[in-house]
């Protein structure tokens, strides 16, 4: 009688851990290997997401829109880029154009930035090899790799506002390369995993009055499943995880 017990005891055992491990797979759907929604403040495939953002609305100075603040938005694709030396890129794409993304070293998350897609141009297979390459000095500059890049906004924003410094390559060279990086994008409902190419680079401006920092992300991508290429400019900042509440 006690071995049939310990038998069944065991297969029920082993049904909790299948349908345990299961779950968390499913959970995990689109994150770094290794990493569960627990890792990213709750973010998950599927699921919703709201922004308390109401400390970056008392500033004018910013140009981030943060008007939709506290409201729920789907997470309808996860983005990872493996940077290499343990460091990763998990990005959550929200329902409203807009994406977080967490910056990770050796399994732990130190950072999140919340992206705004402001414009996105499509471009031919020759003028995406014109963005990515060292712009031909008889030809109009194009700004991805410029030491500087101004947003184009209202006359009545100050031009100071406006400007960006570039982040990444040679501090004093007028143009530096694009930065690639390879992203595994999956999209929520089943609706497939894709590759896309970036050939990136970031800008920033320091706020004073909110003493935080914008950003500029300039990236010509490439789409493997779409078959597409494009210009995407968007515009970030820095979050905190404390106004991350997942649904």
């Amino acid at each position: 009688m006690f071995g049939s017990l310990k038998s069944l005891f065991r297969a029920n055992s082993k049904g909790v851990q299948q349908k345990h491990a299961s779950e968390t797979a499913q959970r995990s759907s689109g994150l770094p290997v290794g990493m569960t929604p627990d890792d990213f403040s709750g973010l998950r495939l599927g699921g919703m997401v709201s922004l308390n953002m109401l400390s970056l609305k008392a500033f004018d100075s910013l140009n981030f829109d943060a008007s939709w603040s506290g409201a729920a938005q789907e997470i309808a694709a996860i983005g990872v880029v493996e940077l290499g030396q343990g460091e990763q890129l998990a990005r959550f794409y929200l329902e409203n154009d807009t994406w977080i993304q967490a910056s990770i070293a050796n399994g732990k998350v130190f950072e999140y930035k919340l992206f705004d897609f402001l414009s996105s141009q499509h471009v031919s297979n020759l003028e995406f090899d014109g963005l990515i390459n060292q712009p031909d000095s008889k030809a109009p500059a194009h700004p991805l790799g410029q030491s500087s890049f101004t947003l184009e906004s209202g006359d009545d924003i100050p031009d100071d506002l406006k400007r960006y410094q570039r982040v990444w390559g040679a501090e004093n060279s007028e143009w530096s390369a694009p930065v690639v990086l390879e992203e595994t994008v999956t999209r929520a409902n089943g609706s497939g995993i894709s590759q896309v190419t970036h050939h990136c680079m970031l800008y920033e401006r320091h706020d004073q009055a909110s003493e935080r920092f914008e950003y500029i992300l300039l990236s010509a991508e490439a789409d493997e499943l779409e078959g597409s290429y494009q210009l995407v400019t968007s515009l970030g900042i820095d979050i905190s995880a404390v106004i991350i509440e997942a649904h």
